[in-house]
């Protein structure tokens, strides 16, 4: 039985997480502090200590949150049947589907997750890994011929992840699902396809 505490505790950290998320994106999470993120949730800033073991940690559970159930979509369609451009296109199609959904969310996804500040834990799948094991697959199988796999994932991620930054400083409108097969064919001139 959830109590009145338990659920205003819930609201609470709803709050916290929301006034986190909005910081984080707009200052990064290293320049945001525990007093900005009380401030912006309207509670006294030892209130965030009774949820989250520190801001990293509040960081670090907005970002699993939110990328856990991609990271197992994106495993699912790498061990699946399908060509390559149908995998690139359903990994793709997802990750638009989520942005479009929450850009906020998705905009401290992209930057969180990437790079070497990456918090994701060992072995999860991202969408790096994951189209790089496509691309030595599928030019081992001959699938693709003459295409460096490692300079491909690069190539590719920044083919669909550019439209959403493009979302980010308003010189494209959302949503950015409907502009998935614009993507997609140009991604199978890139791969010859």
């Amino acid at each position: 039985m959830i109590t009145h505490i338990e659920k205003r505790g819930t609201k609470t950290k709803q709050r916290l997480v929301e006034a986190a998320l909005v910081l984080f994106v707009e200052k990064g999470i290293a320049a945001t502090t525990t007093r900005d993120i009380a401030q912006a949730a309207e509670v006294a800033e030892g209130t965030i200590y009774r949820h989250f073991e520190s801001k990293e940690a509040l960081a670090t559970e907005i970002f699993i949150e939110a990328f856990s159930p991609y990271s197992k979509f994106l495993a699912r369609v790498e061990k699946g049947e399908g060509t390559l451009i149908e995998k690139i296109e359903a990994s793709a199609s997802q990750f638009y589907r989520l942005f479009d959904e929450n850009p906020l969310l998705w905009i401290y996804v992209m930057t969180y997750q990437t790079g070497e500040a990456s918090k994701a834990p060992a072995g999860t799948a991202t969408p790096y890994s994951v189209l790089l094991s496509l691309l030595k697959k599928a030019a081992k199988t001959g699938e693709i011929k003459n295409f460096d796999p490692v300079l491909g994932v690069h190539i590719l991620l920044g083919m669909i992840e550019q439209p959403a930054v493009g979302v980010v400083y308003r010189e494209l409108k959302a949503p950015l699902s409907p502009r998935l097969p614009d993507i997609m064919l140009a991604i199978r001139r890139v791969l010859s396809l």
